[in-house]
């Protein structure tokens, strides 16, 4: 008899036999969602049978360690399928593409170890893997004819597909493995696996239909911009009918696609059978507002971002790591970086993304050196694993014009241009032939009651901030960056709803932060030179509700460092490339194209990151990971004595000391919460906390317990004088 784990609660060791069906069992129900059901099946049966041998069962005894058990598995399946035999290789210390000289050395040397990690193989030797043949043809239900695979999609970047396979195959492997281990103390896991959570649709669009009415009754907005947002909303049903694949939905900002998206992708799954939505936002900012939204009108809906609150039952843990819901809202961080991991912990819910409608707002935010990855990526979801992918933007960009992109996206307006029209509200003032001071943006602002200005680094709100606090009541002015934490962020916007709701002076300065997804409404807009998607994203915040005339006007500031990176500059020098033939119309789609054609036709600019180029070349699943990045840089985690949320403060702080740090404080600790990237300035005015885990599968940057609160004002939150860190969100 050989065992799969060692004693349970109950006493109980697990026959390995039971372990291997459970997993096969699971394995196959997860890969049968994109077509690949027998390859899970088989993948499940060989992924432990290193296991059924004498050193692997003295691993269980205690007697030995550092062995690996999957290589047997992994040898037995290489001639059937070298792309099963990788994912069982992988399943416990990650993916390697070229395994086959380890797997002919555990059979044709005895004592073996692989190159990889220096384990040694738990069968090694022609004698043991005849022994290991045998216990194979003992197990009655053991598949042995090969399985079928679906072909991969073509790419420019000629891997890529099958890399995503790959990691889609170990996705379905880890999760039954993990699922399956898990049930061996509660069996009732098991059971809950094997049926999956599912999507209600016609409820959701019964409830949707429902909310939009109480929404339009109350609304205060124009009755022309709502008559766009019905149409709009329309249009979104009428896609949902069409068959599956890529579609884009180019429509203005203030039209109603929060809603719509949801439409698109409910009538779509419930004509489709698709498993469930995934809602990707890219920023942490706009994922609260919206999640409850989505949760008023969808029920079950799983937060899948690093600020979620996992719960503390096993059974909440289970459906958080396996992306167990009908309904996801998640970050593109998350998501899409998620999609180029090596380790199968992190890997475990990526076949929960098969069969399903991603809806992707505000796709403009993929960086220009991923666009190449992250859409051939959507192309192979929509290919290979059964999934429609929605692009959702008021600026779309142009992803047919890049040269390693095979783009071809149903467009879900009509006509864009007509809607663009017909939503003009905000004039844009092009003040951009001279720099203009922050003082003479100071003095503006101070005369005009409803105003906001958006800046392209922290360095330049603050100064700004400071300039209208000698001019304004502090009552009037407001301030939002990353340097605050969420919980300061959130009571600022509340402050800021209510003014504006009552008609009370507001005056604001923010970074980039306010401009996807926060639902604000100045009449008055400044915006420093930046990007075109930008400035359309920031003109959106102005005469939001089309009552009126909004202006905004568009300045370089007259400072000496103007942005936060050089691709980010390299953007902004495109707006003035256009503006140096015409004047520019944000409403104009022909406008934001002709912008991105210049964009995507840069010589620097029309491919992604050599880098991660090279990694997929070489099917360097490692160096993916490390490449693709959406956040280039990954800061150091401040706890923070915001003052709204003392008691959580010192209750973490306490925590930390007596007990360090876990998942679960981590997650506690995130409303107050400030990535730095400047880990020096911390050194010299924080206490430096318990440094997390740092091993081959973590890469985890350090925390530190801000107990100075002279460094964390109320009103601008974490600061340094020379601070000049970029302003993202992860």
């Amino acid at each position: 008899m050989y065992y799969a784990h060692s004693e349970n609660k109950s006493g109980k060791k697990e026959p390995l036999e039971t372990h291997l069906k459970k997993t096969a069992v699971l394995a196959e129900i997860f890969a049968d969602a994109f077509g690949e059901g027998d390859a899970g099946k088989m993948m499940g049966w060989y992924h432990d049978i290193g296991k059924a041998s004498e050193l692997f069962q003295k691993v269980l005894e205690h007697i030995e360690h550092n062995v690996n058990h999957a290589a047997a598995g992994a040898y037995a399946l290489y001639n059937a399928d070298s792309q099963l035999a990788r994912a069982v290789y992988a399943h416990h210390d990650g993916l390697i593409w070229n395994i086959k000289s380890d797997l002919d050395r555990s059979y044709r040397d005895d004592n073996s170890q692989d190159t990889q990690t220096g384990k040694r193989f738990a069968v090694s030797g022609k004698a043991q893997y005849s022994e290991l043949a045998a216990y194979c043809r003992s197990l009655p239900d053991m598949p042995r004819s090969r399985p079928k695979l679906n072909a991969d999609s073509d790419s420019f970047y000629k891997n890529l597909p099958e890399m995503l396979h790959l990691r889609m195959l170990l996705s379905c492997l880890c999760d039954a493995d993990y699922t399956a281990t898990a049930s061996h103390e509660d069996e009732a896991i098991f059971e809950l696996a094997k049926h999956e959570n599912k999507l209600d649709a016609e409820a959701v669009l019964a409830r949707l239909g429902e909310y939009r009415n109480g929404i339009k009754a109350a609304s205060k907005s124009d009755s022309g911009l709502n008559s766009v947002r019905d149409k709009v909303y329309e249009s979104c049903v009428r896609a949902g009918e069409k068959a599956s694949g890529m579609f884009t939905l180019t429509a203005p900002t203030g039209t109603g696609k929060t809603l719509a998206l949801l439409a698109f992708a409910a009538e779509h799954a419930r004509l489709h059978s698709k498993s469930r939505i995934i809602i990707v936002l890219p920023f942490l900012s706009v994922i609260s507002q919206n999640a409850k939204i989505y949760r008023e009108l969808c029920g079950d809906v799983l937060e899948a971002h690093s600020m979620v609150k996992c719960g503390g039952d096993q059974l909440s843990r289970l459906i958080s790591e396996r992306w167990d819901a009908p309904v996801i809202v998640t970050t593109s961080v998350r998501f899409f970086e998620e999609m180029f991991k090596s380790k199968p912990a992190d890997l475990r819910f990526l076949h929960s993304i098969a069969n399903s409608v991603v809806v992707f707002d505000e796709a403009q935010s993929i960086p220009c050196e991923l666009v190449g990855t992250t859409v051939e990526s959507m192309r192979a979801l929509c290919e290979t694993f059964g999934c429609t992918v929605l692009f959702s933007t008021a600026t779309q960009p142009a992803f047919d014009i890049r040269r390693d992109v095979l783009y071809d996206a149903q467009e879900i307006m009509d006509d864009p241009s007509e809607i663009y029209a017909s939503t003009r509200r905000v004039h844009i003032d092009w003040l951009t032939d001279e720099r203009t001071p922050l003082a003479d943006i100071a003095d503006k602002m101070s005369e005009q009651a409803s105003v906001c200005c958006v800046l392209n680094r922290k360095d330049h709100t603050q100064k700004l901030f400071s300039l209208l606090s000698e001019r304004c009541p502090p009552d009037e002015i407001f301030h939002i960056s990353t340097d605050m934490c969420k919980s300061h962020r959130d009571a600022v916007l509340e402050q800021i709803y209510a003014r504006l709701d009552k008609k009370l002076p507001c005056r604001l300065v923010s970074t980039s932060c306010i401009e996807a997804g926060v639902d604000l409404d100045f009449e008055n807009m400044y915006r420093a030179l930046a990007p075109l998607e930008a400035i359309v994203q920031c003109a959106g915040r102005c005469n939001r509700n089309g009552r009126g005339d909004g202006r905004m006007t568009v300045f370089i500031p007259d400072e000496e460092k103007l942005y936060p990176s050089k691709s980010y500059e390299n953007s902004a020098n495109k707006v003035l490339l256009l503006l140096s033939r015409h004047k520019i119309d944000i409403c104009d789609p022909e406008h934001i194209r002709e912008y991105y054609t210049e964009l995507f036709t840069d010589s620097n600019y029309d491919h992604d990151k050599p880098k991660l180029v090279d990694a997929i070349a070489k099917h360097d699943f490692e160096k993916a990971e490390k490449e693709y990045k959406f956040i280039p840089q990954s800061g150091a985690n401040v706890l923070v004595p915001y003052s709204g949320e003392s008691g959580l403060f010192d209750e973490l702080v306490s925590q930390a000391h007596s007990g360090g740090i876990s998942p679960e404080w981590m997650k506690r600790a995130a409303a107050i919460t400030v990535s730095c990237y400047r880990e020096d300035k911390l050194r010299d005015i924080a206490e430096q906390c318990f440094m997390l885990y740092k091993g081959k599968s973590y890469d985890v940057p350090g925390w530190y317990i801000l107990h100075d609160k002279n460094f964390y004002d109320n009103k601008t939150g974490l600061h340094f004088t020379d601070d000049s860190s970029l302003d993202y969100l992860i």
